[in-house]
């Protein structure tokens, strides 16, 4: 029986793209005869055998997110070398870009394979016209010292001995932006879980259950309150929305740093649309899946992105998605078929095609049925975690 360790900021509870990544994959390993031990930042020292296949490693890390990697790196290094002798690991799997070089001792596992989930170097040039006062701490570290952060980055890829990209997208910002051998490279897009991210049987009926009104159309948004997710993109296009139908709400959901909530919020407040909005805040896991199903539209303005968990789990849950042609977004949205793409920073484009899906429910009913349709035939877990097992294999031989 084989055995996995994967190295990660996030795991459980789920924060972010990368925790959903390695939860997920981990399962679909072990439902494969795999066993898994997880390295992963908590608030509190934790070792948990969660059963004979999962080993859970909780390193106590404050929640700064850029520092937080490497404060976590150091405990990582430290975790894996007092465990080297008894868990006697197969493949070290470590997620980039927020796992340091360091975080993983030399000749620890008779493999590395490192899955990239973004670039140091394409955040940064992502965000680089954004207005700074947009920027949280977060982003004003990464883009100050994106040098040094790309030091650790680098040498982790230099590291692999092979490399999973998150998307086509992702396989060329490593080719044009770092020095790794396109040999090293294998792409498998994000999987997404189709039993619990379905269609909903009663919209009307989950849309109370949530707290919402029943007769709103609900158009709804998931994603951390970064910069770079176009969140005041979105709240431009709202004021054409609203005009044309009083019941619709733009349904926020996702956490911030502590300035960034006060910013959308006074955007909202300029444009007009404050009482138009819900904000969520983080919404948890397990209830995430109901928040998709209460939705009538799914928009996600987003100007950089990889292989986006939050677009897979609206299109399984087969919602008409509008978003932005940006990145491995047109890796799975064939524009006008199974979701609509429009361009960053186009307010009226977003505003256009949610009105389109608003006005015409047969045709955002068929948009549904491909979006669904696209996950179960390309994107089911089970289905990915048959490629990320012959990269195992590849980097094993």
């Amino acid at each position: 029986m084989r055995k996995v360790c994967f190295v990660s900021p996030e795991y459980w509870p789920l924060s972010g793209g990368t925790g959903v990544y390695v939860y997920y994959l981990s399962n679909e390993l072990m439902k494969n005869g795999y066993k898994i031990c997880v390295v992963t930042g908590s608030d509190q020292t934790l070792d948990i055998k969660v059963n004979e296949q999962l080993n859970v490693f909780f390193l106590k890390i404050p929640k700064m997110p850029v520092i937080k990697s490497f404060l976590l790196a150091a405990s990582s290094y430290r975790k894996l070398n007092s465990v080297r002798g008894s868990v006697n690991v197969d493949i070290t799997h470590a997620n980039l870009p927020l796992t340091p070089n360091f975080a993983v001792p030399p000749n620890f596992g008779k493999t590395l394979v490192c899955t990239v989930h973004s670039t140091w170097k394409g955040e940064a040039e992502a965000i680089r016209g954004e207005p700074y006062s947009r920027l949280n701490a977060n982003e004003k570290f990464m883009v100050s010292f994106n040098w040094f952060l790309r030091i650790f980055e680098e040498k982790m890829l230099e590291r692999a001995n092979k490399i999973i990209a998150v998307s086509h997208f992702t396989k060329h910002e490593l080719l044009d932006y770092y020095k790794v051998p396109e040999r090293k490279i294998r792409v498998i897009h994000n999987g997404v879980d189709v039993n619990k991210f379905k269609p909903a049987l009663d919209k009307r009926k989950v849309k109370e259950e949530l707290g919402f009104k029943a007769d709103d159309l609900a158009i709804l948004s998931v994603g951390r309150l970064y910069a770079r997710k176009g969140l005041f993109t979105l709240i431009e296009s709202i004021p054409a929305v609203v005009e044309r139908f009083k019941n619709a709400k733009f349904i926020i959901s996702g956490k911030g740093q502590s300035d960034e909530m006060r910013k959308l919020l006074a955007h909202a407040e300029k444009f007009g649309v404050k009482d138009s909005i819900i904000f969520t805040g983080y919404y948890p896991d397990k209830k995430l899946p109901k928040l998709y199903q209460a939705a009538d539209v799914f928009a996600f303005s987003t100007f950089y992105e990889h292989h986006p968990f939050a677009v897979l789990e609206a299109l399984s849950t087969g919602l008409p998605v509008v978003t932005t042609s940006v990145g491995g977004i047109p890796e799975t949205i064939e524009n006008g078929k199974n979701g609509f793409l429009v361009e960053p920073f186009n307010p009226k484009q977003f505003a256009d095609r949610i009105l389109y899906l608003l006005e015409h429910a047969a045709e955002a009913s068929e948009m549904g049925l491909l979006a669904r349709q696209t996950i179960l035939e390309r994107f089911d877990w089970r289905i990915v975690v048959k490629d990320v097992l012959k990269v195992y294999d590849e980097a094993l031989s």
